[in-house]
């Protein structure tokens, strides 16, 4: 739970933050954090389940000064090193797919958790050409690294996001990558293929590279 003390201080957790002496703390003990990420930090800590967009952090802590998104993630990279926190299982920073970013330290409660990620749009669906076959894809994230993830033997985009647990999942791996998805071969939202004719192992691999080259 995040507590705002009169004291200026923000408190969440093993954490606090000092907002006086802009410092963090752990305990009794300073955690080094540059001041362009404390600014971050605190601008988030102090809206805790609020969307904070990018250009709302920028203006923020870079004021009259253009700086590009570039310069956020590093901030944001150096905040989660801090709090042992990770993109992957966030305790305290989640990623909003190409949107922004949303303290979470004082979300406690899974329900709430579930409603922000419903809230959240469902990336659009396009479409690869791979031989004969149209193969229904969609992108999400802008992490340094593509990450293609294969689903199981059957699978449909648009179903994924109304699971709230593996919408977040998805969301969390989109937090750290550029996440591409795909609907199988006969699957989904991708063409169907006759029951004669399943694809072959190359095939797949083939749909697989047609939706990384439309990427």
């Amino acid at each position: 739970m995040v507590t705002v003390l009169p004291t200026e201080r923000i408190v969440f957790p093993p954490f606090e933050l000092d907002l006086a002496s802009g410092r963090l703390l752990r305990g009794s003990d300073p955690v080094e954090l540059r001041p362009k990420a404390f600014g971050v930090l605190r601008h988030m800590a102090e809206r805790p389940g609020k969307l904070i967009t990018k250009e709302e952090l920028l203006q923020t802590v870079w004021p009259n000064v253009h700086v590009g998104d570039d310069v956020l993630k590093v901030q944001i990279a150096e905040i989660r090193k801090v709090l042992s926190d990770t993109c992957r299982e966030p305790k305290f920073i989640e990623t909003a797919h190409r949107r922004g970013y949303r303290f979470i330290g004082g979300l406690t409660n899974p329900e709430a958790l579930a409603e922000h990620d419903q809230a959240e749009e469902i990336p659009e669906t396009h479409y690869a050409r791979s031989g004969d076959a149209n193969i229904a894809y969609q992108v999400m994230g802008d992490g340094p690294v593509d990450l293609v993830f294969v689903m199981g033997w059957v699978s449909h985009l648009e179903y994924f996001w109304t699971e709230p647990s593996f919408a977040r999942f998805l969301r969390r791996l989109a937090g750290c990558s550029r996440l591409i998805l795909f609907d199988k071969r006969g699957t989904g939202l991708s063409d169907r293929v006759p029951v004669d004719a399943l694809p072959t192992l190359e095939q797949r691999m083939d749909d697989v590279r047609a939706v990384m080259d439309a990427v």
